[in-house]
């Protein structure tokens, strides 16, 4: 890992001033939290995770900027692992700002028994928001720039509307409902492989300190880094925009 590749990653993030005033608007509903039994703060870091994560790598080819940073003697793979440390750092630094707002909130106005809660709630946010830009370093290494996201949300929005579409067919009587229903029913390998995907690629946080789902979720950040890696490294550097 580089570490000057993480700081300058860093300092991209904390120069951009609508990534400042999203940190501050997390700290603000840190503040208003420590009103409330969970954290609000939480759910919107994930909107941040991925517009962050968005730009981690897909600009690099699109603009042809890729170019002059590999003529410099760093590795593809050291500088995709670190451009992803240093967002997910900036991401851990935002979610900390609010659980420290948050936590300060409870111990003037009471709730301080709620404090380790959240902080339990800080290290899933955190690992979620590091499965999410995972996966945009995963999409962005062999899609152009944003379309990350783009495949982020149709998998996401495509996992639903099939998920939806099994509960209307157990309730069917006839027609091509009944019959994909009886096709579910006689092959359960489909909606438990559809429930794992969902499981693993888009994880809900839980509200309290789970082993088993932290492993899960870092086991999948390393999976996806390294296949973004390994397709990072194969692919061709064009001369210009992509």
């Amino acid at each position: 890992m580089s570490g000057v590749v993480v700081l300058e990653t860093l300092r991209r993030q904390a120069s951009n001033l609508l990534a400042v005033v999203y940190v501050a608007f997390l700290m603000i509903l840190g503040l208003a939290s420590s009103r409330l039994e969970a954290p609000l703060w939480a759910t919107f870091l994930t909107l941040l995770a991925i517009v962050t994560g968005a730009g981690l790598i897909g600009p690099e080819f699109s603009s042809g900027t890729l170019q002059l940073i590999l003529v410099k003697p760093i590795n593809r793979s050291v500088y995709l692992v670190s451009r992803f440390a240093g967002v997910v750092l900036f991401l851990a630094i935002a979610a900390t700002l609010a659980f420290s707002c948050e936590a300060i909130g409870r111990l003037v106005w009471g709730g301080a028994d709620r404090i380790k809660d959240s902080a339990i709630m800080l290290l899933n946010a955190v690992s979620d928001a590091a499965l999410i830009c995972a996966l945009m370093a995963l999409f962005g290494s062999f899609l152009r720039a944003y379309f990350n996201v783009a495949l982020y949300w149709v998998i996401q929005i495509l996992l639903g509307l099939i998920e939806s579409l099994f509960k209307l067919a157990s309730m069917a009587k006839n027609g091509f409902l009944a019959w994909l229903n009886d096709t579910i029913t006689s092959h359960p390998i489909i909606p438990d492989s559809l429930a794992w995907l969902q499981r693993n690629l888009y994880p809900d946080a839980p509200q309290k300190l789970d082993r088993d789902w932290l492993l899960m979720v870092w086991s999948n950040v390393a999976i996806a880094i390294v296949l973004a890696c390994f397709i990072f490294r194969r692919r061709e550097v064009p001369y210009g925009a992509d």
